[in-house]
């Protein structure tokens, strides 16, 4: 789980998740388009406070007002009212608490819960622990870190991911040939 640079020292002991990553200004109101990682904003464009951290600044925001447009989410934030303003976003990546996400239904997960999670077989076998997540066109991937120290993609399809348990912090996978 990310943490925003700057914020930990005033938030102690919160998890920052990345979500996403400012593509441009929309409109000439100072909102901004964010390319949300995970492709569905519903549950980001839920929550009333974000942050933003760019080469050279950190950032919180109060959200005004947020909506969808195509694949992106639009905000309009308290103190951005401006093209110029909102372009100097361009570029930040945009954090949200975990714990302000919504809940999901119980055969989902937030890619940030994965992360340290070990990967077993269906016989029981350990495969690796999850390192991170990628996004595909298709589907995403788990970046397992395999027990011999390689690294390998399991595609999050149900016919690759038998079981998640997230409390458990376990995976039990069933990998395709050659993984």
């Amino acid at each position: 789980m990310e943490e925003v640079p700057g914020v930990e020292n005033r938030l102690p002991g919160l998890k920052f998740l990345e979500v996403g990553r400012v593509t441009g200004p929309h409109g000439l109101r100072g909102e901004i388009r964010v390319r949300i990682h995970s492709g569905d904003a519903s549950g980001v464009m839920q929550v009333r406070r974000v942050w933003f951290s760019g080469q050279a600044f950190e950032r919180e925001y109060e959200v005004v007002g947020a909506r969808q447009a195509g694949g992106c989410a639009l905000f309009l934030l308290e103190g951005i009212s401006a093209l110029d303003e909102a372009e100097s976003l361009v570029g930040a990546r945009l954090f949200v608490l975990r714990d302000d996400l919504p809940d999901l239904p119980e055969d989902e997960f937030y890619w940030t819960d994965a992360a340290g999670c070990s990967v077993v077989s269906e016989s029981g076998e350990i495969l690796g622990e999850v390192t991170g997540m990628e996004p595909g066109a298709a589907h995403d991937w788990l970046v397992v870190t395999r027990k011999d120290g390689g690294e390998a993609y399991l595609p999050v399809v149900e016919a690759f991911l038998r079981k998640v348990d997230i409390p458990a912090r376990l995976i039990v996978a069933s990998p395709p040939e050659g993984w």
